[in-house]
């Protein structure tokens, strides 16, 4: 994969949690030991799809100066500004760090990062 692939990842991530599919993109893509990390708290496998499943979705989100980092052949970070909203809500900003891991054929996301910024 060349760094716009996993940029695209990330972008397929926001589009599925930008409709009601959120649950189920990522009951495929995220790694069987996976963890998200907000500022609220560190989640599961099983806590992060319960909560995408029950989560509003976006309206609206802008991903800016993404940067991949290999971490060798089976394994990549990407770090990312993004600016996203849900209809009634403030906008929300964060920088965001994913890292992927190549199992067989398919890239799964191992971890996921958000820190609000301004």
């Amino acid at each position: 994969m060349n760094d716009e692939d996993f940029v695209a990842l990330e972008r397929e991530g926001w589009d599925a949690l930008s409709g009601p599919d959120g649950g189920e993109y990522y009951s495929r893509r995220l790694d069987d030991d996976a963890l998200m990390a907000f500022p609220f708290g560190v989640l599961d496998r099983a806590q992060a799809l319960a909560a995408m499943s029950s989560a509003p979705p976006w309206s609206r989100y802008a991903i800016r100066d993404a940067h991949v980092l290999r971490l060798g052949d089976d394994a990549a970070t990407i770090t990312y500004n993004v600016a996203a909203q849900r209809e009634g809500q403030s906008e929300f900003r964060a920088v965001v760090t994913s890292a992927y891991v190549r199992r067989g054929d398919q890239w799964k996301l191992a971890l996921h990062q958000q820190s609000p910024s301004s």
